[in-house]
């Protein structure tokens, strides 16, 4: 097992409909694929996790990288993993806004810089699977 987290910056804002299209395409691409992980959007910044296995996943970070509707992207973190941390989730996916923020302990920074200055370096999957446990319930 292999896992890529990186973000980037959309050349626009997207909207809903946008979003859930780009999602849909991603669950049903990544299950024929067999990739599993978790997408963030906030103010025109994504942040994502990709796993599964290595060539694979390698890849599909390429095939993303040359998609026009955002940039700036950069790569995180990449390696082995001994096991999925989004088992079952073809594309977990949360979009916080500043209220649900707010409810939540701990993503002041988030908040205050941004999802690309909060993500740098190993902190990029902590606040990845912390908004999984606290916006999707874990699993």
């Amino acid at each position: 097992m292999y896992e890529i987290v990186y973000t980037s910056l959309a050349t626009r804002d997207f909207t809903q409909d946008e979003l859930t299209a780009l999602l849909d395409h991603a669950r049903r691409a990544n299950q024929a694929r067999g990739i599993t992980g978790m997408m963030i959007y906030r103010k025109r910044e994504f942040l994502q996790l990709l796993e599964g296995e290595q060539a694979v996943v390698q890849a599909l970070y390429e095939r993303i990288a040359l998609d026009e509707r955002h940039h700036q992207m950069a790569k995180i973190w990449d390696g082995p993993i001994t096991a999925r941390s989004f088992e079952g989730w073809e594309m977990a996916f949360v979009a916080p806004g500043d209220d649900s923020l707010q409810s939540h302990p701990g993503y002041r920074d988030l908040m205050e810089r941004g999802l690309i200055a909060a993500s740098g370096d190993s902190t990029g999957k902590k606040l990845l699977l912390s908004l999984r446990d606290d916006f999707l319930g874990g699993r």
